[in-house]
C-alpha cells in the first residue's frame, strides 16, 4: 500500500507547477490584452526566428557531447548517434513534472546500443549538473563584466554553489547510489545489466573540461536569443559582444532558475518570469519610447514556442536515426552486416 507520501507529493508538485503557470500567464494576459499596444502590428523575421532555432538545437549538442566523453571515461562506447538520439530525445523529459523523466528516456534509449543502464543514468546526472554549474557560472560573470549587476552577479553565484556542490566527490558518491536505484528500477523495465558502475574518480580537470564545453552551449543559446530579439523587436538590434554576452547571462541564468525549481515542467512560468525581469532594462535601452515589458514578454513567450518547437522538429529527426552498433572490444560478436561502433574520442 502506497503511504500518504507517495500519493500526495505528486499531486503537491504538479499543483505548484500548475499555479506558478497559471500566475505568469495571468500576468501575461494581462498585459497583453491591452489594445492600445496591438496598434502596431508585429513583424517577425522568419529568417532569424529559423537561425534562432538552429543555434538553439547546435547549443543542446554541447552538453550531448560532454556526455558521450563521460560516456566513454567509463568504458562504454555506444554508437554516436544512439547518444545524439537518446540525448534529443531525453531532453524533452523535461516537460513532465519532475526531473527524472528526462533520465529514465535517455537511460532507455541506451540500453538498445548496449550500455549499462546502471552507467546511461550516472553520466546523464553528472552531466546535467554540470550544465546547469556552468550555466550559473557563466551568467555570474558575464552579468559581472558586461551588464555591471551586483544582486543578479549574487544570485548567479548561488545558483553556481547549489548545483555544483554535488559534483564534488564527497557529495557526488552517496548521489550515485541514489541515482543507481533509478538505474535498476529502469534496468527492470528495459532489461539489461543492473550492476552498478561508479563513475571515475572526479578529478578538476574533468569538472573544468565539462564546464568548459557546456559553456559553449549556452553561448549559442545566447545567440538564439539574441536573434529573436533581432527577429521581433520593432527597431534595429545591433550585433556586438557585448549585447551577445548579456543575451547569454540573461538566458542562462533564466534557465537555471527554471532548473532548480524541481515542479515546474521545463521550467515553465520560472524561466518566463525571470527572464522577463531581465529584458525589460535591455529593450527599454534597445527601443526607446517602446513599451519595454509588452516586447518583453512577447519574445519571451515567441523565444518558449521557437524551442520547443525545434526540439519537436530535432526529435523527429533523431527517432529514426539507428541505434545498433557492437562495441569495437569485441568486434567478432557482431553479427554479419551489423556496422561497429566508431567512437569520437579514444579511450583515456
Amino acid at each position: 500500500m502506497w503511504s500518504w507520501k507517495q500519493v500526495w507529493w505528486p499531486v503537491a508538485k504538479a499543483l505548484i507547477a500548475l499555479a506558478i503557470v497559471l500566475a505568469v500567464g495571468w500576468r501575461f494576459a494581462s498585459i497583453l490584452r491591452r489594445p492600445e499596444l496591438w496598434e502596431r502590428p508585429l513583424n517577425p523575421r522568419y529568417d532569424w526566428l529559423a537561425l534562432g532555432g538552429l543555434t538553439y538545437l547546435l547549443g543542446l549538442g554541447f552538453s550531448a557531447y560532454f556526455w558521450y566523453r563521460l560516456l566513454a571515461a567509463v568504458g562504454e562506447q555506444p554508437w554516436v548517434l544512439a547518444t545524439v538520439r537518446a540525448y534529443y530525445i531525453g531532453h524533452m523529459g523535461k516537460y513532465v513534472p519532475g526531473k527524472a523523466w528526462g533520465l529514465l528516456l535517455r537511460t532507455g534509449l541506451l540500453t538498445s546500443s548496449g550500455v549499462r543502464p546502471s552507467v546511461a543514468a550516472m553520466t546523464a546526472t553528472y552531466e546535467t549538473l554540470t550544465t546547469m554549474a556552468s550555466g550559473a557560472l557563466v551568467a555570474a560573470v558575464l552579468l559581472a563584466l558586461v551588464a555591471l549587476d551586483e544582486a543578479k552577479t549574487w544570485w548567479s553565484l548561488g545558483l553556481f554553489v547549489l548545483v555544483a556542490v554535488p559534483l564534488l566527490p564527497v557529495f557526488f558518491n552517496p548521489l550515485m547510489r541514489l541515482v543507481t536505484g533509478i538505474a535498476g528500477r529502469a534496468a527492470q523495465r528495459f532489461g539489461g545489466n543492473t550492476g552498478a558502475v561508479a563513475l571515475p574518480a572526479v578529478r578538476l580537470p574533468t569538472l573544468l573540461g565539462g564546464l568548459a564545453i557546456t559553456a559553449g552551449g549556452w553561448a549559442l543559446l545566447g545567440l538564439s536569443l539574441l536573434t529573436v530579439l533581432h527577429a521581433m523587436l520593432p527597431v534595429s538590434v545591433p550585433w556586438t559582444l557585448e549585447l551577445w554576452a548579456r543575451c547569454t547571462a540573461f538566458a542562462a541564468l533564466a534557465w537555471v532558475a527554471g532548473f532548480m525549481f524541481i515542479p515546474s515542467p521545463g521550467g515553465m512560468g520560472v524561466r518566463e518570469a525571470v527572464l522577463e525581469q531581465m529584458l525589460k532594462p535591455e529593450i527599454a535601452r534597445l527601443a526607446p519610447g517602446e513599451n519595454a515589458t509588452f516586447w518583453a514578454i512577447i519574445v519571451v513567450l515567441v523565444l518558449r514556442l521557437l524551442w520547443t518547437l525545434a526540439e519537436i522538429i530535432m526529435v523527429l529527426l533523431v527517432r529514426w536515426w539507428p541505434v545498433g552498433g557492437c562495441q569495437p572490444a569485441a568486434p567478432a560478436a557482431c553479427p554479419p552486416g551489423q556496422p561497429v561502433s566508431q567512437p569520437l574520442i579514444a579511450d583515456s
